[in-house]
C-alpha cells in the first residue's frame, strides 16, 4: 500500500524543481511535519512522502539504502512518513549540483552524495578527498567516526539548508579506462579521465599527467563509449551499477581516494519535527547508513569477479607503485593547507594515524 503514492510524489518534485534550480538554501517551505497520527490504524493515516535522490542507478546500494530508510520511517511513525527514492539524478536533470540545491530548498528532502560533490558548496569537504588520505575503508570510518572533523563534516552544509546525522560510503575509487593498463604515472599520462566536480581530484590527475574532465555521472557511459573521454574513476559499486566495465576493460585497483558519503536531509524539515520524530529520523538515518556500508562491503568482491568474467583486466597496485603516485600528488596537500588551513588538513592526517594504531 505504501508505494502507491509514487506518481503524486514525482509530480510534486517536478513542480518544485523549477524554483529549486535557481539557488541553494533559502526559505522554501519544508514538506515535513510532525503529524499527530502516531498509534492510529495505518489505513487511516495520511502518509507524507519524502523525496530522495542520488546520482547512481537503481541497483546501487544508495538506492537500496534509501528504500530501507523509507521502510524504517514508515514502520516507526505508523505510516506517517515514507520515502520515495529516485535514482540517477532523475529529479534534477542528472545534475549533481542540482540535487544538493534542491535538498537545500526543500524540493527534495533527502539526498546521498559523497563529500566530493559537496566541495562546490563548502571547500572543507576537499580534505576528505586528498590523494591517498585513507588507506582503507576501516581506517576511514574509524578516523571520521571518532574525530571532531568527522562530526563537523556532517554540518558543513548547514548554511546551504542541509544537515546529516550519518556517514556512509561510496567506496574506494578505482580507475577504469578504455586504452591501456595503468600501473605508473607514465601509463596515465595523456588519458582524458572523467572526474566529478571536485578540484582536489582534478588537481591530482593533472599532476599525474592525465587530462581530467568534469562530467555528471549520467553522462559518463556515453562519453566513454563515444570516445569523448578515455576513462573515469569511481568505486566498484558505481562501476557495476552503471555498467562502466562494458566500455572500460582496464581497471586499476588502488587506494588513491576512499570516498565517504553522507545521508543529507533538508534542514528545515528536521527542524519542523517533534522531538520524538526527530529522534526516529536520526536513528533511521544511522541504520540506513550501516545498511549501505554492509551492502558495499559484501558486494565489492563479487562485482569485481563479474568485471573479470566480462573480460576486464583488473590490476592491483602494490604499495610501492602507489607511493610514486602519492609523492607526485603532495603539492595538492600544500595547496589545501593554504585553502583550508593546516589545522584541518593536518588534523585529519592525525586522525587517520590514530585510527591506524
Amino acid at each position: 500500500m505504501k508505494k502507491k503514492i509514487k506518481i503524486l510524489a514525482l509530480l510534486t518534485a517536478l513542480t518544485l524543481t523549477v524554483s529549486a534550480l535557481s539557488g541553494c538554501g533559502g526559505s522554501s517551505s519544508s514538506s515535513g511535519s510532525s503529524g499527530s497520527n502516531s498509534g492510529s490504524d495505518n489505513a487511516n493515516v495520511k502518509t507524507e512522502v519524502l523525496l530522495a535522490s542520488h546520482p547512481f542507478n537503481d541497483t546501487h546500494p544508495w538506492q537500496l539504502g534509501l528504500n530501507y530508510l523509507g521502510d524504517l520511517l514508515y514502520e516507526r511513525t505508523d505510516g506517517r512518513y515514507d520515502v520515495e527514492a529516485y535514482p540517477a539524478g532523475s529529479l534534477s536533470g542528472g545534475s549533481n549540483r542540482s540535487i544538493v540545491e534542491m535538498t537545500g530548498t526543500g524540493a527534495l528532502q533527502i539526498m546521498i552524495h559523497s563529500g566530493l560533490s559537496y566541495q562546490g558548496f563548502n571547500e572543507k569537504y576537499a580534505v576528505l578527498a586528498l590523494p591517498f588520505m585513507f588507506p582503507d575503508r576501516e581506517t576511514g570510518f574509524k578516523a571520521l567516526n571518532e574525530s571532531a572533523i568527522g562530526q563537523e563534516a556532517m554540518t558543513w552544509l548547514e548554511d546551504n539548508g542541509c544537515i546529516s546525522f550519518s556517514i556512509c560510503e561510496n567506496g574506494m575509487r578505482w580507475l577504469t579506462n578504455s586504452k591501456r593498463k595503468v600501473e605508473t604515472p607514465e601509463d596515465i599520462k595523456g588519458l582524458k579521465i572523467r572526474v566529478p566536480d571536485a578540484m582536489s581530484l582534478v588537481n591530482s590527475f593533472k599532476l599525474w599527467g592525465a587530462d581530467p574532465t568534469i562530467l555528471n555521472m549520467s553522462e559518463v557511459y556515453t562519453a566513454i563509449q563515444q570516445g569523448t573521454v578515455d576513462g573515469q574513476e569511481n568505486p566498484v559499486a558505481a562501476i557495476d551499477s552503471n555498467k562502466l566495465y562494458e566500455v572500460c576493460p582496464y581497471i586499476t585497483d588502488w587506494t588513491y581516494c576512499w570516498d565517504p558519503a553522507f545521508i543529507m536531509w533538508n534542514k528545515e524539515l528536521i527542524e519542523s519535527l517533534s522531538e520524538e520524530d526527530k529522534e526516529i529520523f536520526i536513528q533511521a538515518s544511522k541504520e540506513a547508513a550501516e545498511y549501505i556500508n554492509k551492502l558495499i562491503e559484501e558486494n565489492d568482491e563479487k562485482q569485481v569477479e563479474g568485471f573479470k568474467a566480462a573480460g576486464c583486466e583488473v590490476t592491483k597496485l602494490t604499495p610501492e607503485q602507489e607511493a610514486v603516485f602519492k609523492e607526485m600528488a603532495m603539492p595538492v596537500y600544500d595547496e589545501y593547507r593554504e585553502i583550508l588551513g593546516a589545522e584541518l588538513v593536518d588534523g585529519l592526517i592525525a586522525a587517520v594515524e590514530e585510527a591506524q594504531k
